[in-house]
């Protein structure tokens, strides 16, 4: 009995410790803490668990645009987290030398001598791999690119002429997410995954979301990952995680089986190149990451913004009709849709394109930025007239900034002539103000390095599949809101159309 009166004890002592501790700090947080004069929801200021709870349930980016609407253009999201929604903050943010990539990107590392461009923090690694991974995802690269991509699009047209032969509505999501993941395939390690002809991988996309989701609570609390609670899933996760990796393995052996020239992909791309400032290379190791964080990234990007297209122009008709007549009086025939002068003719396309990735941006996240302990008092950091303390996490949510009246007005109006300047019934300022908050592929140094190849990709699909079909939504009943779930990139379904052949165009196929 003296024994369990002394645990019992010694219980309420550590419980009164821990009570105290909690009051000490949470007090600290409301009202001694250098972000306490910061609005925002009241649990944000006493635990990160506000943004890893909307996270969990993909809602993160809604949620944040809705306390923007009722905090104002700055908010407190964390105890140590600011976001901003204003194109001054998204340009003192991401053009800004003296911030670096939050830390808590390092949760998505699979070893921790490994990094790829997605999470490295340093800048000079980051940098150099910069240069040396755009050399297989510029313009040029892309166009050596094309005619595997090219290959996959036919696929592509062909499982849609199957749907108008069958009279069976095609999910867009599905088609474009395999159609996307199978170029990833080829452009990392030279052979697709033949997601759109077999269903035996067809288990990835799942995984991948997955996985996305993961990474995109672990991004918002850090912590969850370090105490090690997924490994009570490991029994369901482990085989799927060693599936995938013996795949990618095998492509890689198959890959380095052949001449380093053999295909245009990433490996013939970057495998000789050195950095002309540090004369550095990437080890095959290296280079084999990066390929398998393409596959993703690459994948889901055109994805999104591909089955956003069609939901779009499925239901805006005028919109549709328009960009059916600027295709079918711009070419002549399928095989001119290319990269090329005719193709950058189509500006209502890229119009298309660019309001679509602004409705519904791939990633509508918040990027974080951490300001640096030791940042210089003498100077200190300013966003958006803001003086933000060292130490400080900051951020811009894309998907918030996106639906900000004040640079795109009806922002949940799907409007491709507002990038037209003599249609959008702007001012040169405004109009200029709106392109300067545009940004689904980030800003500056680590802004997206797949921009080139996700514009092709989609440019091609979307003008080859108006040019050869003709379509409609066949889920009227569904949001006018092309809906997508926030998870570090993002998941959707959607929408099913039915489509019709375009006289005898199909046959060129």
């Amino acid at each position: 009995m003296p024994t369990f009166q002394l645990i019992l004890d010694l219980c309420k002592l550590l419980l009164a410790a821990f009570t105290l501790r909690c009051v000490l700090v949470y007090s600290y947080r409301i009202f001694l803490h250098p972000l306490h004069s910061y609005p925002g929801p009241f649990i944000a200021k006493l635990t990160d668990w506000y943004g890893a709870y909307y996270a969990i349930q993909r809602r993160l980016h809604v949620v944040t645009y809705e306390d923007h609407r009722k905090y104002g253009r700055v908010l407190r999201q964390g105890p140590n987290k600011l976001v901003f929604n204003s194109v001054e903050a998204l340009h003192d943010i991401y053009q800004n030398d003296l911030l670096s990539k939050a830390s808590s990107y390092l949760v998505t590392q699979v070893s921790p001598s490994i990094f790829n461009l997605f999470n490295v923090i340093d800048k000079r690694l980051h940098r150099t791999k910069r240069r040396i991974i755009g050399q297989g995802l510029n313009e040029r690269a892309m166009r050596q690119f094309e005619p595997v991509m090219n290959e996959q699009i036919t696929i592509f047209l062909k499982q849609l002429i199957s749907c108008c032969q069958e009279g069976e509505p095609a999910d867009m999501s599905d088609r474009c997410s395999w159609l996307g993941l199978d170029i990833s395939g080829e452009l990392g390690f030279g052979r697709g995954f033949e997601l759109q002809t077999d269903t035996k991988n067809r288990w990835m996309p799942k995984g991948i979301s997955t996985s996305n989701y993961r990474i995109s609570v672990y991004i918002q609390f850090p912590a969850l990952k370090h105490i090690g609670w997924e490994k009570l899933f490991l029994p369901i996760v482990l085989p799927k995680v060693l599936r995938f990796h013996r795949m990618v393995n095998g492509m890689i052996k198959a890959r380095l089986a052949e001449e380093k020239h053999a295909r245009p992909d990433l490996f013939s791309s970057v495998s000789d190149f050195k950095d002309p400032e540090t004369g550095e290379g990437l080890s095959r190791r290296e280079l084999w990451s990066e390929s398998t964080f393409l596959i993703p990234a690459g994948g889901d990007t055109t994805s999104t913004l591909m089955a956003a297209s069609f939901f779009y122009l499925s239901r805006y008709p005028p919109v549709y009709r328009r960009l059916a007549t600027e295709i079918r009086n711009t070419f002549s025939a399928g095989a001119e849709i290319k990269s090329g002068p005719k193709l950058a003719s189509c500006t209502y396309l890229r119009a298309v394109l660019e309001e679509a990735l602004r409705i519904t941006p791939p990633s509508g996240t918040t990027l974080w930025r951490d300001v640096p302990e030791d940042a210089n008092s003498a100077s200190p950091l300013i966003i958006d007239g803001h003086v933000i303390p060292p130490g400080t996490r900051v951020g811009l949510n894309i998907y918030t900034l996106h639906h900000n009246e004040e640079y795109f007005p009806e922002p949940f109006k799907f409007k491709p002539e507002r990038w037209l300047p003599k249609e959008n019934g702007l001012s040169a300022e405004e109009t200029k103000r709106m392109h300067d908050a545009f940004s689904p592929f980030s800003i500056g140094s680590r802004a997206c390095a797949g921009k080139a190849m996700v514009y092709l990709e989609a440019s091609l699909v979307v003008a080859k599949t108006v040019w050869y079909f003709d379509f409609e939504c066949v889920d009227e009943g569904e949001s006018p809101v092309f809906q997508t779930e926030d998870q570090f990139g993002s998941r959707h379904s959607g929408p099913k159309l039915k489509f019709w052949l375009r006289g005898d165009m199909w046959k060129e196929l």
